[in-house]
């Protein structure tokens, strides 16, 4: 099966992500939320280890009271069972209808790189609060190359299977809203990492680096996955994003 058939999930490669998420979840063991916890405030937060277990709690929550729904079950692998510790969200300025609370904001950038060809996928997340989600806007790529390098820029429109977009709010008991996102554009491109993660690389073939993506979009559900009113969201112009680069190599 050609590998943009294999990856070309809504959030992105399940694949890389499962060997991700059962390292990085080592460092995001479940854990309760604090009900006297203090939202994120001010424009960037570094993840506590506690936000991280909070974070990784609701996930299993939503999981397991959703159960057989693949979309939030990818999300959880590809992206909330990855972010860790130390890692830094940062405050964008987003227009939309899902919520009036702010959003900050973390990527991941998956890169496999082999001499029979190459691909990328990006995954970012935007949250209002780790320990106590409840609003999240989702934004993910896919690019492939037939050479050894892999893509570091994707755009596209929103029904092609390269970018897609999800919005979640979540209630009591991990009982969810989804909107699939039907129309719209989005676009990535990654500088080089600079950086090395703050944990450990979580295995022999797959190093952590920190680099800078640069993001804008323009999404819109018509509807939630029950006919109800949707949902739009828009970052008009390039927004710095801090991300993790996950450096896959190997046969």
């Amino acid at each position: 099966m050609p590998l943009y058939s294999r990856l070309r999930l809504s959030h992105g490669s399940r694949l890389a992500a499962a060997a991700a998420a059962a390292a990085f979840a080592l460092g995001c063991s479940s854990g309760s939320t604090d009900l006297t916890h203090t939202p994120p405030s001010g424009d960037s937060f570094v993840m506590t280890s506690h936000q991280a277990a909070s974070l990784d709690s609701t996930g299993q929550a939503v999981v397991t009271s959703n159960p057989g729904n693949a979309s939030l079950k990818s999300l959880l692998d590809s992206t909330l069972q990855v972010l860790t510790a130390g890692i830094t969200a940062k405050r964008i300025d987003v227009t939309t209808d899902l919520t009036t609370a702010p959003l900050y904001f973390v990527g991941i950038h998956r890169v496999v790189e082999r001499a029979s060809g190459s691909f990328s996928t990006w995954n970012v997340v935007g949250m209002d609060d780790p320990e106590a989600l409840v609003n999240l806007v989702e934004v993910s790529g896919f690019a492939e190359s037939g050479t050894a390098t892999a893509p570091t820029s994707v755009s596209g429109s929103i029904g092609t299977g390269v970018v897609n977009a999800l919005f979640l709010k979540v209630a009591t008991g991990g009982a969810v809203t989804e909107w699939f996102a039907n129309t719209g554009t989005v676009a990535f491109s990654s500088d080089a990492a600079t950086v090395a993660c703050p944990v450990a690389n979580p295995s022999a073939n797959v190093t952590c680096a920190i680099e800078t993506m640069h993001l804008h979009f323009d999404v819109t559900a018509s509807n939630d996955e029950h006919g109800g009113p949707g949902r739009h969201a828009t970052v008009a112009t390039d927004v710095d994003i801090p991300t993790m680069r996950l450096t896959y190599t190997g046969p």
